[in-house]
């Protein structure tokens, strides 16, 4: 389940997945696209024009996996939970401008 985040209506960005090697490090796949909201203002239809593969090192992918987990992350999956901490990290350090 991707989090989509408005940049400019039609334009969102997402973290579309995400996947761990056996060394620890995080291969992300980071998009750009555009959208259709139903009344409900949910991302129904999502066409990704740019799509760019981030790289976590061991060191990284472990910050994101050790954040201690927040009231709001009840209830959520584990791979949403990962989505959000990978966005919010990535966003904090400078990797993605978007």
């Amino acid at each position: 389940m991707a989090t989509f985040n408005k940049i400019l209506n039609p334009l969102y960005s997402t973290i579309s997945g995400f996947n761990m090697d056996q060394g620890g490090s995080m291969n992300v796949a980071y998009q750009i696209g555009t959208a259709v909201e139903n009344e409900e203002n949910q991302v129904t239809e999502f066409n990704p024009i740019v799509t760019e593969y981030k790289y976590l090192d061991a060191q990284q992918a472990m910050e994101v996996m050790m954040q201690p987990l927040k009231k709001e992350d009840i209830g959520k999956s584990f791979q949403e939970l990962m989505i959000l901490r990978i966005y919010d990290y990535m966003k904090g350090q400078g990797m993605i401008q978007v």
